[in-house]
C-alpha cells in the first residue's frame, strides 16, 4: 500500500515525540556518566529512576508507530521501515526523512553512551569486589601472562590484620 498524507500527518508528532524523548535520554545517560564518575550514588539511583520512565514512554511510541505503519501495510521489518522513511517523496518533502535519520542517530548514541556507562559500572564493580575480598583476606587471583603470552593465574593470601 501506498503511504499518503494522512499517515505522514499522524505519524509527524510520535516522532517528534520519539527524538525528543531521545534526546532526554541521552542527556539523563551523559549525566549518568558523570554521577558514575563523581561516586554520587543518590543521582545514579535517581537518573535510573528517570531512565526508567524515558524507556517506557520510548517503548510506548514505538508501539503507536509500528501499529500506525502496520494499519498502512507497510513493511515493518527495520530495512522496510527505514526504505519507507528514505525513498519514499512524501516522507522527504515534509521533513519526515530528515526526522527519522535524526532518530537513528540519537538511538546510537545513547546505545554507545549506555554501553560505556555499563563498563565503568562494570570497573567499579570489579574494584570493590576486589577491595572487599581484601578486607575479608579472602585469596586473591590475578591474571597475568608469561612470556609467551600465555595466561597464568596467581594467587595469594593477604590478610589485612592478623590478632
Amino acid at each position: 500500500m501506498r503511504p499518503t498524507t494522512a499517515i505522514t500527518t499522524k505519524i509527524t508528532p510520535l516522532l517528534e515525540e520519539t527524538a525528543s524523548y531521545l534526546e532526554q535520554l541521552f542527556q539523563a545517560l551523559l549525566n549518568e556518566n558523570k554521577a558514575l564518575a563523581d561516586d554520587n550514588i543518590q543521582a545514579v539511583q535517581e537518573i535510573a529512576q528517570e531512565k526508567v520512565l524515558l524507556m517506557e514512554q520510548l517503548e510506548d511510541l514505538n508501539k503507536e508507530r509500528r501499529s500506525l505503519l502496520e494499519t498502512a501495510g507497510l513493511d515493518l521489518s527495520a530495512t522496510g521501515i527505514d526504505d519507507f522513511f528514505s525513498n519514499n517523496s512524501i516522507t522527504k518533502s515534509s521533513g519526515l526523512s530528515a526526522l527519522w535519520k535524526t532518530i537513528a542517530t540519537l538511538s546510537k548514541q545513547c546505545e554507545k553512551q549506555n554501553n560505556i556507562n555499563g563498563i565503568v559500572i562494570e570497573n567499579n564493580k570489579r574494584r570493590t569486589e576486589s577491595a572487599l575480598s581484601i578486607l575479608q583476606g579472602k585469596q586473591q587471583t590475578t591474571e597475568l601472562y608469561s612470556n609467551k603470552g600465555q595466561s597464568i593465574k596467581m594467587s595469594g593470601k593477604q590478610t589485612l590484620i592478623r590478632a
